[in-house]
């Protein structure tokens, strides 16, 4: 059997996608959850486009003595290494589409061609031009001779795929290198904290004089953006190829790093040191883990050192609830799911619910702590007036965030692979419920804020005060959580076994 055309392969291919897509939301989403994601899509496209088109209104207020282009030309960089992040976390990689495929008598080549194209089809690059092109139409377009004004767009667009395929570059050598992948977030850390202590300002210069250079018809600009994109889109292809033809054979290593602990701290101590050589050992929550450690001062000094582009109460509060219960909020979910592995056995054996869930939350509300800590010198340097803020937080992520968090992983009942199947942030185990359970979990401390901005002292007590309740209670939340496991014993083991099969 011949292997069909490049244009015959991508016609297949194309049809094929398109009924996975359709079956995957027909099987796997309710009518609630399609009526959800669709009303936050719809409002989330009318507020780029209103703020795209209304610009001035909102950058007069931050920035009164600078012109709407002046404003996004000085912070294009800036955004896009803040969408990048968000981009890393959420965005899949093409090679878990393409596996399935290898046995079929289709060339590689254009496996390759076909899955990186189509993976630029991604809510990722089109929700920024639902900004950028209202933003284009309304203060640039006409605003420059020739055709320097849709250069400029042009640039942005480069921008946009450029970093789509940055991070499908470091994703691939993250599953393959992760020291060499944590050396350059670590580089680039510490690059950043330079950048902004110093008061240089090198990120912002650069980006206001390459995109006033390409508005002004610099050809030589555009010429090293459109290189760049070509670069990384080339390495990036590279690596997907390599990933595919040389498919690792070894196995990853198993860590054998271990601790003890006094026997008089009981099973729950027992249970919390399991827990931990559990996250260490195994490759995903490792990766979870050092993820969130990095991104809680990584993400901050970016965040904190813009103080002009990030500010109000509401990136105050989602500040607060990351920086101290950014891996609650990540790891947290799957608190159970990491077990499916051999929680049959943990279940029928003699371990109580209570002393599971108790074992948990600790470390749940330890890595509030931790985090807490890490992130507490960057608030002191770069933003004095959030410390307050940081420490209110600390309390609300330790006591109510965490719980939120546990009553959507007392519910999983999905199967996670913890080895070295499946990559890094497969999102094996999540669902579409995990991702709206984010809105009752951070619109709360945010609209409380906006309410209490004209007292934002009183606010941070509230929800200080809430969070320490809550930790008190914990007894109480540990015997709730402990009854839901019981009665939805049955139901978790049945789906982590299929999962596991």
């Amino acid at each position: 059997m011949t292997a069909p055309s490049f244009i015959g392969s991508f016609t297949l291919l194309a049809k094929n996608q398109y009924k996975i897509a359709l079956r995957r939301m027909q099987l796997k989403q309710g009518w609630f959850v399609r009526i959800v994601i669709g009303l936050m899509m719809v409002y989330s496209a009318f507020i780029l486009l209103t703020l795209g088109f209304f610009f001035d209104r909102f950058s007069e207020e931050l920035w009164p003595n600078l012109s709407p282009v002046t404003v996004v030309n000085r912070y294009l960089l800036a955004m896009f290494v803040s969408m990048f992040f968000v981009r890393f976390l959420f965005q899949k990689t093409p090679k878990l589409k393409i596996i399935p495929y290898l046995h079929l008598p289709i060339r590689r080549s254009a496996l390759v061609a076909f899955f990186q194209a189509s993976s630029l089809f991604s809510i990722h690059n089109f929700y920024p031009l639902l900004f950028f092109f209202p933003f284009w139409m309304r203060y640039v377009q006409g605003s420059q001779v020739a055709d320097s004004d849709a250069v400029w767009l042009a640039a942005v667009v480069l921008l946009i795929v450029t970093s789509h395929f940055t991070n499908l570059l470091l994703r691939a050598v993250l599953q393959r290198k992760a020291g060499v992948f944590y050396t350059l977030m670590i580089i680039f850390m510490v690059t950043a904290f330079i950048d902004e202590t110093s008061g240089i300002g090198l990120q912002q210069r650069l980006s206001e004089y390459l995109f006033t250079r390409i508005l002004s018809g610099g050809f030589l600009e555009f010429s090293l953006l459109l290189l760049s994109f070509l670069m990384v889109a080339t390495a990036s292809t590279l690596q997907l190829t390599r990933s595919i033809n040389n498919p690792e054979a070894r196995e990853e290593i198993t860590r054998v790093t271990t601790f003890s602990i006094p026997e008089s701290w009981g099973i729950v101590g027992q249970l919390v040191r399991l827990e931990l050589l559990l996250m260490w050992r195994n490759r995903r929550p490792r990766h979870y883990l050092l993820v969130s450690l990095l991104f809680s001062t990584m993400y901050l000094v970016f965040m904190l050192g813009n103080g002009k582009a990030f500010s109000g109460y509401t990136m105050a509060a989602l500040l607060g609830l990351f920086a101290s219960g950014g891996f609650a909020l990540n790891y947290g979910q799957l608190m159970f799911g990491w077990d499916s592995e051999y929680y049959p056995a943990l279940v029928t054996r003699n371990v109580p619910f209570r002393a599971m869930v108790k074992a948990k939350l600790i470390v749940l509300q330890g890595s509030c702590v931790v985090l807490f800590i890490l992130s507490l010198p960057l608030f002191i340097w770069f933003r004095p007036e959030f410390v307050p803020l940081h420490f209110a937080f600390l309390f609300y992520n330790a006591g109510i965030t965490t719980v939120l968090v546990m009553e959507l992983a007392s519910r999983n009942a999905q199967a996670v692979d913890i080895g070295k199947r499946g990559g890094f942030f497969n999102y094996e185990g999540f669902s579409a419920k995990h991702w709206i359970w984010f809105i009752p979990t951070a619109l709360p401390p945010v609209l409380f804020m906006l309410a209490m901005q004209s007292r934002p002292g009183l606010a941070l007590i509230g929800l200080a005060t809430i969070g320490f309740v809550s930790i008190l209670m914990t007894d109480m939340w540990t015997r709730y959580f402990a009854k839901g496991l019981q009665a939805r014993k049955h139901t978790m083991i049945e789906g982590f076994s299929k999962g596991a099969n």
